[in-house]
């Protein structure tokens, strides 16, 4: 019997799932293109940046793609990546991921270089550590029942939060290698990111080009946009509440700019998280519920 406790649980589980995601992507990316002290020249990130893949793709040619990460080390070299805190439980469902990395393992165009290429460019699967060595043996066997279904360039690396005095990520390469040397040494090795540093160098985001689960987006909204707008309230004496104004628009440009696509470097390949439609559907949810506090009044 499925009570209200494991439907809270499950949607707790959801939530916490997306902002170790969020968190993991981030901090990765600050393993790509921060070398410790500084941000590395010709270094850049961004989420759900869109790529175009060559005309000799396997999969899908001449066709975009918006990986959950696009990490450039130099102008010679980056990656891109697919970050997942947990997966199906049916293994079958695992096929369209190794399809995915098998897009993404290619002669991409759209980085932030003169002509949009790079000389050398890994796939990554950032998985979390308890699920990378089944992901691991998946991907080998899929390989060897057709070797074109994982692509020379196509890694998995594990990511772990290290919940210490300051909250770490922890990176280490589960298959496959990474191009870069001093890349792969690190990760080889294990490679621990603190996240406060990385939020203080690269802005507090909090979402990334997936949609966050509904609850989410309503508990920031309750606890942190609203409250934020109390002091252009009226107290409304019938309800006594303060009355807010607030519009689709302006809710998703602010959390964009505070904590989204807007904290980071923008150009015309970027995407935009949240998205509006996003926004909308927590206001929606936020009136049906009024509704029925009412009706039930």
């Amino acid at each position: 019997m499925v009570t209200k406790e494991k439907i809270f649980r499950a949607e707790l589980d959801k939530v916490n799932d997306y902002e170790q995601t969020v968190n993991a992507i981030l901090a990765f990316a600050a393993f790509v293109v921060h070398d410790g002290t500084s941000q590395r020249p010709n270094s850049q990130f961004g989420f759900g940046r869109r790529m175009e893949i060559s005309p000799n793709n396997l999969k899908t040619p001449s066709s975009e793609i918006t990986p959950d990460l696009v990490a450039q080390k130099s102008k010679r070299y980056g990656i891109v990546a697919e970050a997942k805190k947990s997966l199906d439980q049916n293994q079958s469902n695992w096929i369209q991921h190794v399809e995915q990395l098998r897009k993404y393992d290619d002669d991409l165009k759209g980085w932030w270089t003169e002509n949009e290429k790079i000389d050398k460019s890994d796939a990554v699967m950032l998985i979390h550590q308890s699920r990378g060595r089944l992901f691991r043996d998946f991907l080998e066997n899929r390989k060897k029942e057709d070797t074109d279904s994982v692509g020379p360039n196509t890694s998995i690396i594990e990511f772990n939060e290290s919940p210490e005095t300051e909250p770490y990520y922890f990176f280490r390469i589960e298959f496959g290698n990474i191009q870069d040397s001093e890349l792969m040494r690190n990760i080889y090795e294990g490679k621990q990111v603190p996240l406060e540093k990385v939020k203080i160098s690269f802005s507090n985001i909090q979402y990334y080009d997936a949609k966050p689960p509904l609850p989410l987006l309503l508990i920031r909204l309750w606890t942190d946009y609203f409250p934020s707008k109390l002091d252009e309230g009226e107290y409304d004496e019938q309800k006594k509440a303060m009355k807010i104004q607030a519009n689709v628009y302006d809710v998703t440009d602010e959390l964009q700019k505070a904590f989204g696509s807007q904290a980071l470097y923008k150009d015309e390949r970027s995407g935009e998280f949240p998205k509006q439609k996003w926004i909308k559907e927590a206001f929606d949810e936020l009136l049906r519920a009024d509704a029925k506090i009412i009706h039930h009044l």
